[in-house]
């Protein structure tokens, strides 16, 4: 069992100037490459914080899923998951937030499609990424 509370670090080093692009890692694994949008005059071409913001919720989402599957031996060949992140100016009008997340989840080669898509509205109650967000969020889910 797992020692709560637990500790994730992540690392990133940047230099000065909206068009340079940053590195961003964790311990042991590759670094990725980070840039501000070209929505906001950045370069683009590597990862926005907005894009890792979805990638996070995505990916946390999956895993919750998967946990949740093995644990009551429900299988499935595959998880496709898509987010689409709006970002939009606040109504208090002191700068921007992300108002709402689409979220999209296609699962093919259910043993059990009713508890798979039982178990996957229950990753979207307990995932810890998406219990700490205050954005809106809608799922699609389709299960074949």
């Amino acid at each position: 069992m797992s020692m709560f509370p637990l500790k994730y670090e992540v690392i990133a080093n940047a230099s000065e100037g909206i068009s340079n692009k940053w590195e961003s890692s964790v311990k042991g694994l590759p670094k990725i490459e980070v840039a501000v949008p070209p929505e906001f005059n950045g370069p683009g071409k590597a990862y926005s914080p907005e894009d890792l913001y979805g990638l996070a919720v995505l990916n946390c989402l999956i895993a919750v899923y998967k946990d949740i599957c093995e644990k009551n031996q429900i299988k499935f060949k595959e998880i496709n998951g898509k987010i689409i992140v709006t970002l939009d100016k606040s109504h208090e009008g002191n700068g921007l937030v992300i108002t709402h997340l689409d979220i999209t989840f296609d699962i093919s080669g259910a043993s059990d499609k009713d508890k798979a898509r039982i178990f996957l509205e229950k990753a979207l109650k307990t995932c810890p990424v998406t219990n700490s967000i205050k954005s809106g969020k809608t799922c699609h889910i389709t299960i074949t």
